[in-house]
C-alpha cells in the first residue's frame, strides 16, 4: 500500500502548479491552500471510488488472491501502456504562470482540481492502494486512518511547497523555485520512469498473488 501511495506522490505538474501558485506575483499563503483543496477533493473522490470498488471485491485471504492478482496485472498494462505515451510526447507538458485572475482564490481552487484529476499516473497508483485498504478486513477507524494517510502522502506536492513556506520562509521559497525547475525540465523523464518502474511492481505484485 505504501509504496503505491509513495508513487502516487511523485507529481511533477502538480508540484511545479503548485510553486508557481504561490510564487506568482501577488500570490500568497491563502491562494496556496486554496489550489491544496482543490487537489484534495479530487483526492477525495478517488478514495470514496476506491473504497466502494474495493468493497465491492471479494475480502483479501492469507492465500492466492486472482481477484487483486488481475486488478494489479491489468494497472500494470495501463501504466506501462501511459508511459509509452509519455516517450512519445513531442514536449513535456508545462504549466503557464498564472495570469491575473478576477478571482485569484476560486482560480487557485480550480486549477489545483484540475492538474490532480488530470494526473492519471497518480490515479492509476492510488486506486489499488486504497482498495487493498478496503480489502484488509481491518476495523472501520483502522481503514479511515490508512486512507487518511495514503490521501496525504498522495497530496505531498501541493502540501509540500505551503509546509517548505511556513518552515522556511524566503530560502525554502527559493528552493521550491529551483525544485519546480528541475521537475518541469525533467517531467516526461520522471513521469516515464515512475511508469515503468510501478508497472513492474504491479506486475510482479500481482504474478505472486496468484
Amino acid at each position: 500500500m505504501l509504496p503505491l501511495a509513495l508513487g502516487a506522490a511523485v507529481s511533477p505538474l502538480l508540484l511545479v502548479g503548485q510553486v508557481l501558485t504561490l510564487t506568482s506575483p501577488g500570490s500568497g499563503l491563502r491562494r496556496g491552500w486554496c489550489f491544496a483543496f482543490g487537489s484534495a477533493l479530487v483526492v477525495v473522490v478517488w478514495a470514496v471510488l476506491g473504497l466502494a470498488t474495493g468493497a465491492a471485491l471479494p475480502a483479501r485471504s492469507s492465500g492466492p488472491d486472482p481477484v487483486s492478482a488481475c486488478l494489479h496485472l491489468v494497472l500494470a498494462i495501463v501504466l506501462l501502456v501511459i508511459g509509452i505515451e509519455i516517450l512519445q510526447r513531442p514536449a513535456p507538458q508545462k504549466v503557464a504562470p498564472t495570469a491575473p485572475v478576477a478571482h485569484p482564490l476560486r482560480g487557485s481552487f480550480l486549477l489545483g482540481l484540475g492538474l490532480m484529476a488530470a494526473n492519471l499516473t497518480s490515479l492509476v497508483l492510488f486506486l489499488p492502494a486504497i482498495q487493498d485498504v478496503a480489502r484488509s478486513g481491518a476495523s472501520t477507524i483502522t481503514q479511515g486512518l490508512m486512507v487518511g494517510l495514503v490521501s496525504l502522502i498522495t497530496l505531498l506536492p501541493a502540501l509540500g511547497p505551503l509546509l517548505a513556506l511556513v518552515l522556511a520562509g524566503s530560502s525554502g521559497r527559493r528552493r521550491l523555485v529551483a525544485l519546480s525547475s528541475w521537475s518541469e525540465r525533467h517531467q516526461r523523464q520522471i513521469n516515464a520512469a515512475l511508469c515503468f518502474g510501478f508497472s513492474i511492481y504491479l506486475a510482479i505484485s500481482g504474478l505472486l498473488r496468484l
